[in-house]
């Protein structure tokens, strides 16, 4: 695990696999998993950013602070490739991003509901719109 503020996309289809249970301690990563885990990753930020969740512009830079979340989430969009049984997918789901088959609506899983707490009331940049009567 290093020690910086940024992680890397490796690091997050790493974290994924692990937390779907298929990446076992001291053994490398099957290339196979691995590429369907990475080919997810551009679809699922940008799902993540229409959702306005958060927005990462660079996958070799992830903040570290979201890391965890994102892992999650990923796994949880992953978990029907790897046989997740029923059960464990509404788990990882309502752990994930939320949305069905888990009891609660998409977006409103934990890892979702922590990105947002995260990025709450931060400068967002954009062109305030004005109304003129």
């Amino acid at each position: 695990m290093p020690n910086t503020a940024f992680r890397t996309i490796n690091d997050l289809v790493n974290e994924t696999l692990a937390n779907l249970g298929v990446l076992a301690a001291g053994q490398p990563t099957d290339p196979e998993d691995y590429n369907y885990v990475f080919e997810k990753v551009d679809a699922i930020f940008r799902k993540l950013a229409q959702l306005e969740i958060c927005y990462i512009p660079d996958p070799s830079n992830i903040p570290g602070a979201w890391f965890a979340d994102l892992a999650d989430i990923l796994a949880g969009e992953c978990a029907v490739k790897f046989g997740a049984t029923p059960q464990d997918l509404v788990s990882l789901l309502t752990k994930g991003l939320g949305g069905p088959p888990s009891p609660v609506q998409l977006g409103a899983g934990s890892a979702a509901l922590s990105l947002k707490q995260q990025l709450r009331l931060r400068a967002t940049y954009e062109p305030l719109r004005a109304l003129y009567f």
